[in-house]
């Protein structure tokens, strides 16, 4: 069978390097298999393969550093980076030191095989003007994430941002649309011009139509001068329709005909403007429901979704949660002039919650954590405080039927049960009360099993209304 093509793999980690070598393999390619820089180096110098698949982490030597090494010695052989921890940061140096493509462990056989495929034909037509399929995106350290979801993301912005393709970017709230948006733009051509968020939910049509088209003097009541819309505006650079599905069907036809013409009326003018503005949208529905929706045009979506990206969950990406957490909390820490650290316990509590607010409600807590903490150490009970709502309903559930059983579960009364609906104080304020009586008032052996300090244990009954000297 003649091979398709000279695959090297760099990888320090002999499991993975034989797994992805048999992969390679079955596929019709060769594969060889190395374990350091030197020997990759070795075998490219020799033109011994056609396409490198380079792990980013070599034991103590990063690979970003052999990939440059590559770049210069061996620079018509692509470069696949392969990690475990992806994120916006290394997808960015892995480009700037000119990587093909950019994949997270662990991935799909199929994702990795279409990878080397494209290179090797890359390699095949490269010419001094190519590299249109490889990745071309810069630093956007706000977006934090290496599950392999994130990375799926981060490759989608690469391969997007130097196109003037309509970008409708869908995800729930809270999973960091505008983000992406931004990324979208800050990778683009047009960087260097205005990037302008819209939030069309926040106005009515009228409004939002004299917002975007702009409107002549006299054209309505209150327009007294001339008013230039955020499509001329943003000439040149990138406009930002944050919920676009909560628009009229009227705005939507006007809008449709922008997309289409490339051009706008203001309000009250008779003549139209050409605009150059790339167009970049996002809801946080279903792309597939608003297809089906009586209430949001066909036309309009196809027109808006030439691209489209769309964001996962935080419970779907849950492995993200403590790089979330660290990112905040030094974030907050630099703001604040705090040096708050997170123990891995907390971090593992924090995990197993769903989070339904996403990235949004995630960052919140951790803020409103902090703000209260008095310890140094972010501790469960710090997240619990003057909480508006139950973060979720993992925490609703662990909170309305608070089993003492566990600590002793030998005693017949060591559990209670909380009639829902309840406030996240009164729980708390019940459970509470439950220990005190389980310990017979003592308070000391009640905070132990709390889980907090004494004094914790204070503060919380005089916020609660409970007089530790009568229980028990």
């Amino acid at each position: 069978m003649k091979v398709q093509g000279r695959v090297l793999i760099v990888d320090d980690d002999p499991e993975f390097g034989l797994v992805a070598q048999s992969l390679i393999e079955v596929e019709g390619f060769s594969a060889q298999l190395v374990s350091n820089g030197e020997q990759a180096l070795a075998v490219c110098n020799s033109k011994a393969c056609d396409v490198v698949l380079l792990d980013l982490m070599l034991g103590e030597v990063s690979g970003l550093d052999v990939l440059r090494q590559i770049r210069r010695q061996a620079e018509d052989v692509p470069v696949i980076v392969v990690t475990a921890h992806g994120s916006m940061e290394s997808a960015a140096q892995a480009v700037k030191a000119e990587a093909f493509d950019y994949i997270g462990k662990p991935f799909r056989a199929e994702e990795l095989m279409a990878a080397v495929r494209r290179a090797i034909d890359w390699r095949k037509q490269r010419n001094k003007d190519s590299g249109e399929d490889s990745l071309k995106i810069l630093d956007s350290p706000a977006i934090v994430g290496r599950s392999p979801a994130m990375v799926a993301v981060y490759r989608a912005i690469a391969r997007v941002a130097a196109t003037d393709s309509t970008v409708l970017i869908s995800g729930e709230s809270g999973t960091g649309k505008e983000l992406v948006a931004r990324a979208l733009h800050d990778n683009s051509p047009r960087s260097k011009r205005a990037f302008i968020p819209v939030n069309c939910g926040a106005f009515t049509e009228t409004l939002l139509e004299s917002e975007l088209f702009g409107h002549v003097r006299g054209s309505f009541t209150g327009a007294m001068a001339n008013h230039r819309g955020i499509f001329e505006t943003a000439a040149g650079g990138t406009i930002f329709l944050d919920e676009i599905s909560e628009t009229s069907p009227a705005f939507q036809v006007k809008l449709l005909r922008v997309l289409q013409e490339q051009e706008v009326r203001p309000v009250g003018a008779s003549e139209s403007r050409r605009v150059d503005a790339r167009i970049v949208a996002a809801t946080n529905h279903r792309v597939q429901d608003l297809f089906t929706s009586s209430e949001f045009r066909r036309d309009l979506l196809y027109r808006l979704s030439v691209i489209n990206l769309e964001l996962p969950p935080l419970r779907e990406r849950k492995e993200d949660i403590p790089l979330l957490v660290e990112h905040f909390l030094h974030r907050l820490n630099t703001k604040l002039g705090k040096t708050i650290t997170v123990p891995p316990e907390t971090l593992d509590w924090l995990c197993k919650f769903d989070w339904m607010g996403n990235v949004r409600e995630l960052e919140n807590a951790v803020e409103r954590a902090v703000t209260l903490n008095v310890g140094g150490r972010l501790l469960p009970e710090d997240f619990l405080q003057f909480t508006p709502i139950p973060l979720t309903q993992t925490l609703a559930e662990k909170l309305s039927v608070a089993s003492v059983s566990e600590v002793v579960p030998n005693s017949n009364s060591a559990f209670w049960v909380c009639e829902l609906p309840k406030t996240l104080e009164e729980v708390e304020r019940q459970h509470i009360l439950a220990m005190l009586r389980f310990m017979k008032g003592n308070k000391l052996r009640t905070s132990e099993l709390l889980g907090i300090g004494r004094y914790s244990l204070y503060r919380k009954a005089e916020r609660l209304g409970i007089d530790l000297n009568q229980e028990g």
